[in-house]
């Protein structure tokens, strides 16, 4: 594809679809080896999960949190179903669109003689694409999964910090259950900060790759939509690729902005107790923790963009900015 892309330089259409192909095959191969590089915090992960402040939890905030894992597990299923038909579409345009006939699933140049070798190099090649999207798509959804056990407990944080009782905080025994009550409430919100930053850590890096990979392959994407004949097979397959990418970067800051505002709502739920009722030692620890939870906590991509619904914004900004300069320049040439 590097090939084709120098050799194709004066043709803006033949870039276009041999860069947002190329983006994609980057992308997938970086955030693969940067997920092999760092599989060993999955276990560190896994073990965090099975601490005791994660446990104990009452019927309804079980349900709570199978409901949001269900949720999540049902964007996924959604998520899988746009990569099959992508792939789908992949394998039958060479054979279905008349203006790609026997072209290879994906551009690129290659030394030796094509058409005498097509059905190896077309089964290799769909082979490669079949395994970037399985591979690929699973390591979103495991992120996307990581991300709702997050929020999900935060929520649950928020109801157990509500329903603490501090009007029997006179007597020594239920002073200390209540004191009890609130180091946990403390030890779980620390518990699920560390959890989020491991997250990061072991995820952070390819997300960034995939926001930066995203500007281009949603322009080049976009761009070829405007210039391939609407009834065709390929005009379908760019869409649905389209919403696949869509979705893809979608759902990374939608569940980073779930994650944030979830975060930043524990100190309200806090101060909706009857805290003014406890004793002035717990009031004391009771504004530090105070005083933690008025910064939310955020997930970044690369330690410089925050997954959230905002970057989604810009992402879509800066791709349309793009857009209109390659279209600008297709019509002029």
């Amino acid at each position: 594809m590097i090939a084709e892309l120098i050799m194709a330089r004066n043709d803006l259409s033949k870039i276009s679809e041999t860069l947002h192909y190329f983006m994609t095959v980057l992308t997938y191969v970086y955030k693969l080896q940067n997920f092999l590089a760092r599989r060993r915090n999955l276990l560190d992960i896994e073990d965090r999960l099975k601490e005791p402040v994660f446990y104990g939890f009452s019927l309804d905030q079980l349900r709570q949190l199978k409901s949001e894992i269900d949720s999540c597990r049902t964007v996924g299923k959604l998520f899988r179903i746009m990569c099959v038909g992508a792939v789908g579409l992949y394998a039958l345009v060479p054979f279905l669109d008349k203006n790609k006939a026997m072209n290879l699933p994906i551009p690129g140049w290659f030394p030796y003689n094509v058409t005498k070798y097509y059905s190896p190099t077309y089964a290799f090649q769909m082979i490669g694409v079949g395994m970037t999207a399985y591979v690929n798509s699973t390591i979103d959804i495991l992120t996307w999964m990581l991300m709702t056990v997050a929020s999900a407990q935060f929520n649950i944080l928020k109801e157990n910090l509500k329903n603490i009782d501090y009007r029997y905080g006179k007597e020594d025994g239920q002073k200390k259950i209540i004191e009890n009550n609130f180091n946990n409430c403390v030890k779980h919100h620390k518990a699920i900060v560390d959890f989020v930053f491991k997250i990061e850590y072991t995820f952070s890096n390819g997300i960034f790759l995939q926001f930066l990979a995203s500007v281009v392959i949603i322009c080049a994407t976009g761009f070829l939509m405007i210039i391939v004949p609407i009834p065709s097979m390929q005009f379908g397959l760019l869409a649905t690729y389209f919403l696949c990418m869509m979705w893809q970067v979608g759902m990374y800051c939608w569940y980073g902005h779930v994650v944030m505002t979830t975060s930043d709502k524990i100190g309200r739920f806090a101060y909706i107790s009857n805290w003014y009722e406890s004793d002035l030692a717990i009031r004391k620890n009771l504004s530090i923790f105070l005083e933690r939870t008025k910064r939310p906590v955020t997930l970044t991509a690369g330690k410089f963009v925050t997954l959230s619904l905002a970057t989604l914004t810009s992402i879509l900004r800066s791709s349309y900015s793009y857009f209109a300069v390659l279209q600008h320049l297709y019509n002029k040439s």
